[in-house]
């Protein structure tokens, strides 16, 4: 008890770990203890927290709002129901799940300078994997959809049939949770990553930056993720070869087309949709890959420094929550006319609203 006491009259003044040598009659024990709260983007910067939690606000709305629009678009267009956007509305699921895991506690610690820690640190911890692998999952999943619509367009639909569709994604979502099960069962319980010296201190490191799995269970999962990540990108290439053969092909076609090929049109709809899932790619390349390095070079860096930065790419990360959706209705006009009827639903919801609000004043 009276280490404890002690403990607590410990004052952090840097983003470290804090070792004390503490005597107890006959005996010194060391102990070390670590803040969070001192560590990362709004720990070591508060004026900024205001700002952060601004950006937050805006992501989520901006997830939920883009990613709704985009599923609901899927989901009521029948030229929309392909197998391929099957998958890209469950990446948008995804998407808005991974938004509703990490933001709400990012805001609630960087407002309230707390962080989390016990049994909804491990659930987030669990979690991290799951979505991660989910979202690489589905994006390997689209790749091979659009690779069968540009190598075997007039049969895809019977090579994707629904039924496959949906063994791919109950085998998705199986391989998403198997290396934090995995971890859980050999631990016998989720274990949570500790930094420099912060011994069995199941917290996440800075106020805005979740909890993640042991480095185990981490290891495994974005090794997965990589290795999902490079198959893509080799089906890309492979696509776009074949994007380009089609092509050499239709230019030496005579002008009247036989029965049963492609109208160019349709040819020239399906490379618009891979290289916009190209673009997606090259997005998650350049957000997932450098915070999975920085975590790997963490030992090798002070906490200050490290923890500055993962919160920063943490946020960069972010955006992958609703990325994909801004893509689409960039490049797709039937996109951008679903995002102007949600608006326009909203804004009339809105206005309604008011106007009984305004009827009930005046009786």
């Amino acid at each position: 008890m009276a280490a404890l006491q002690t403990l607590g009259n410990v004052t952090f003044a840097t983003c470290e770990v804090v070792s004390q040598n503490i005597t107890l009659k006959n005996s010194t024990v060391t102990v070390s203890t670590f803040s969070p709260v001192l560590c990362g983007l709004c720990g070591l910067y508060p004026t900024w927290r205001p700002v952060v939690v601004f950006i937050l606000v805006c992501f989520i709305l901006m997830s939920v709002a883009g990613n709704g629009c985009l599923v609901g678009t899927i989901a009521t267009r029948d030229s929309m129901q392909e197998p391929g956007n099957f998958f890209l509305a469950a990446l948008a699921v995804t998407d808005v799940f991974s938004s509703f895991l990490f933001i709400p506690s990012s805001i609630h610690g960087t407002t309230h300078g707390t962080y989390l820690s016990g049994t909804a640190c491990k659930t987030q911890a669990f979690l991290v994997c799951v979505v991660g692998s989910l979202a690489h999952s589905f994006l390997l999943c689209l790749w091979v959809c659009r690779y069968v619509h540009i190598v075997a367009p007039m049969t895809f639909e019977k090579k994707l049939s629904r039924s496959r569709v949906a063994l791919a994604m109950a085998l998705c979502i199986l391989l998403a949770v198997v290396p934090s099960f995995v971890g859980v069962v050999r631990n016998g319980t989720m274990k949570v990553v500790t930094y420099h010296g912060a011994n069995d201190m199941q917290a996440s490191p800075t106020s805005l930056y979740p909890c993640v799995p042991d480095l185990t269970e981490a290891s495994a999962s974005s090794a997965v993720c990589l290795l999902m990540m490079i198959i893509s990108t080799i089906l890309a290439i492979l696509i776009y070869r074949e994007a380009q053969r089609h092509r050499d092909n239709l230019k030496n076609v005579s002008p009247i087309p036989e029965a049963d090929a492609v109208p160019p049109e349709a040819l020239e709809n399906k490379f618009k949709a891979a290289k916009t899932l190209g673009i997606l790619l090259l997005v998650y390349w350049l957000t997932w890959l450098p915070p999975i390095a920085m975590f790997f070079m963490s030992n090798i860096m002070s906490m200050s420094t490290f923890s500055t930065a993962q919160d920063v790419l943490h946020i960069v990360l972010l955006t992958n929550t609703f990325s994909n959706s801004l893509l689409y209705a960039f490049r797709y006009e039937i996109y951008r006319e679903a995002l102007l009827q949600m608006f326009r639903h909203y804004k009339n919801a809105v206005r309604e609203t008011i106007l009984d609000y305004i009827e009930i004043i005046r009786e």
